[in-house]
Parts: C-alpha cells; sequence; structure tokens
C-alpha cells in the first residue's frame, strides 16, 4: 500500500509539474499534496524525493521542496541533449515508425493546429492558459511518439526526461502567442512529412531545426525579461 501511495503521489506531482501547476521556484508542501489525495505526508515526501533525484525539485534546508529554477547555460545544456537524441530518435524513426505511429501523431498535430488556429483568430492572439497546457500535452505526446517508435526504451526514459525538464524550466520565460504556436505546428509539419517520406536525413534534420527554433525563443524571451527587469532597477 505505501509503494501504491508512493506511485500515486509521484505520478500526481509530474502531472502537475507538466501540466504547470507549480511554477519554477515554488514550494511543493507535503501536508497539502497528502490532503489532495487522500493519503500520509510521507508517501510524497517519497515520491518528492524521487522527483529530486530526477532534477526536478530540490530539497531546500528550511523550506523543504521546490522547484527548480535553472539558468541560461543550463537550458541551453538541456536542449543541446534534446537536439542530439531527438534528432537521432527521428532518423531512426523514419525507419521504423508504423502506420498507426504516423496516424497517431497526425492527430496530435490537428490538435495542434486547431488550439493554433483559436488563437490566431481571437481577438488579443493571446491564448489562454487551458489552450497553452493543452497545446503543450500535445506537444510532449508528439515528441514522445517519434522517440517511442525507434524502439529504445532507454531512450524513451532519458528524453522523456528532457521534454518534461524544458517545459517546466522555461515555463516561466517562454511567452506563447501566435505567432510562437504557428511556427511549432508548421515545425511538427516537416518533421512528420519527412517521416511518411521515410527520409532519414530529412527527418534528422526537421528534428533539429525544430528544437533549435524552440532553445532560440527562449534565450531570446530570457534576454527580454531580463532586460525589461534591468530597466526597472
Amino acid at each position: 500500500m505505501p509503494e501504491n501511495n508512493s506511485r500515486r503521489a509521484y505520478d500526481h506531482l509530474r502531472n502537475k509539474l507538466v501540466s504547470g501547476g507549480f511554477s519554477p521556484g515554488s514550494r511543493i508542501r507535503y501536508g497539502p499534496i497528502g490532503k489532495e489525495l487522500g493519503i500520509s505526508a510521507t508517501p510524497v515526501r517519497e515520491a518528492i524525493g524521487q522527483l529530486a533525484n530526477e532534477g526536478f525539485v530540490e530539497l531546500v534546508p528550511q523550506l523543504g521542496a521546490v522547484v527548480r529554477r535553472v539558468g541560461v547555460d543550463e537550458l541551453t545544456e538541456i536542449y543541446e541533449m534534446r537536439e542530439a537524441l531527438e534528432s537521432y530518435a527521428a532518423a531512426t524513426a523514419a525507419e521504423r515508425i508504423t502506420a498507426k505511429s504516423l496516424q497517431e501523431l497526425s492527430d496530435q498535430l490537428d490538435l495542434m493546429v486547431a488550439l493554433s488556429d483559436k488563437v490566431q483568430a481571437s481577438k488579443t492572439r493571446v491564448p489562454s492558459k487551458r489552450v497553452v497546457q493543452q497545446f503543450e500535452k500535445a506537444d510532449l505526446v508528439f515528441h514522445m511518439l517519434i522517440i517511442e517508435a525507434t524502439g529504445n526504451q532507454l531512450m524513451v526514459r532519458t528524453v522523456g526526461n528532457k521534454q518534461l525538464l524544458t517545459g517546466i524550466f522555461s515555463m516561466e520565460r517562454h511567452a506563447y502567442d501566435a505567432s510562437v504556436l504557428s511556427e511549432t505546428c508548421n515545425d511538427h509539419s516537416k518533421i512528420l512529412k519527412a517521416l511518411k517520406s521515410g527520409s532519414v536525413k530529412t527527418s534528422r534534420e526537421a528534428m533539429a531545426s525544430h528544437i533549435r527554433n524552440g532553445l532560440n525563443r527562449s534565450l531570446a524571451q530570457a534576454l527580454e525579461k531580463s532586460t525589461r527587469w534591468w530597466e526597472h532597477v
């Protein structure tokens, strides 16, 4: 039972991290999470210990568990790791991916395009938090489907963590607007087209370009945020 509760707490916290339920720098309190799940604080503490081992939270004296903040250098390293692994994954998937997986990729892209079009048609052209969460979830599924198509389970676990880390750590600096959603959809469309063609080279290049675009966007927004902060000091 305790082991099951620890797993429940781990899955619950990980899902909240993915969906933006915790922002970088925020505290995760054992008691409230336990009450939310109807379990004691002990399995929550065990789950948070696992998340700390995986690099998602820090255990800070007097504060407890805190969602990690990272600087530009570490964010860059995460994207570089993703580019190396996911470009290889896309190239491998081009040779191994099934028709069923291609259809699932197409379904996720259709969902992202629909969300993007909705924002494009809105007055503000800025997505709501709910739309961002739906978009990011479909984005993650899209990437993981390609990784899973390689059949390499170690890569699935490794890249899955890097994907999640990127999402959590860029959340406070990565602003979404209509152009960002549209550009992401265009990148995914190129990746899907390359995979459908079975081209190893084109699939690798499309994925590498997509991840570099994400890094450049995050770095530009981080710089802009830093500049705005200095202007008000």
